[in-house]
């Protein structure tokens, strides 16, 4: 029962963004039974959103290990190897996860994204859908490889500030807002989102600062 409840903890840290905090709950759970499939996978998952892919396809395959037709893991290896650019690799594990439900629409999906990888309307369009829907957890890992294909892609900076502002990780948000004025530093969506975030964020001093350098306000 224990396990259950960090399980559930850390899958809260998880779609905050708060990924170190995710990552120790599910080591929790991992000491306690090193087999939990739903623990390994996500905490595959957390490496994978912070870049580790080695890491994340290390608890794909101890899943994989212990399930060889889990569609989740297979998906999600995949996505691990096309994040690394290997994507011949990606192309194979998601094949073996159609061989299993040809039906699996983010399979196929990515399946094609992997076959051509450049497709950026594809990844953005699914983005989109993902934070329309209301899965900005979803919206972050697209605008991800987005990012992957072009880190300096101003609207993906953007809309992944956008994505974690809605998922109440402002400090992630503000992160990407930054990258985006660092391109751009006439950028008014980042102007204006980052403007937001530190005034509902009550520090007045940060605020303050950032109002008089960014619109020439004098005290």
């Amino acid at each position: 029962m224990s396990g259950m409840v960090s399980l559930n903890c850390c899958t809260i840290f998880y779609h905050l963004g708060n990924y170190t905090g995710a990552i120790g709950y599910f080591d929790k759970v991992l000491a306690i039974n090193p087999k939990d499939i739903a623990a390994l996978g996500e905490k595959g998952n957390v490496l994978l959103a912070l870049g580790n892919y080695t890491g994340a396809m290390l608890y794909y395959d101890r899943v994989l290990a212990i399930n060889p037709s889990d569609r989740h893991a297979l998906n999600s290896k995949g996505n691990a190897l096309l994040a690394s650019g290997n994507y011949a690799r990606a192309i194979l594990y998601y094949g073996k996860a159609l061989t299993i439900d040809p039906s699996d629409e983010n399979a196929l999906y990515n399946k094609g994204v992997a076959v051509n990888p450049k497709y950026e309307d594809a990844l953005y369009n699914k983005s989109y859908d993902l934070a329309a829907l209301g899965n900005h957890a979803g919206a972050v890992e697209y605008f991800d490889k987005a990012l992957a294909i072009d880190p300096h892609d101003i609207d993906a900076l953007n809309n992944k500030g956008a994505a974690l502002n809605s998922l109440g990780n402002y400090t992630g948000a503000l992160e990407f807002y930054n990258k985006a004025l660092t391109i751009d530093p006439n950028n008014t969506f980042a102007l204006t989102n980052k403007d937001a975030i530190l005034h509902m964020s009550g520090n007045a001093t940060d605020f303050l600062k950032y109002e008089n350098s960014t619109y020439g306000i004098k005290m």
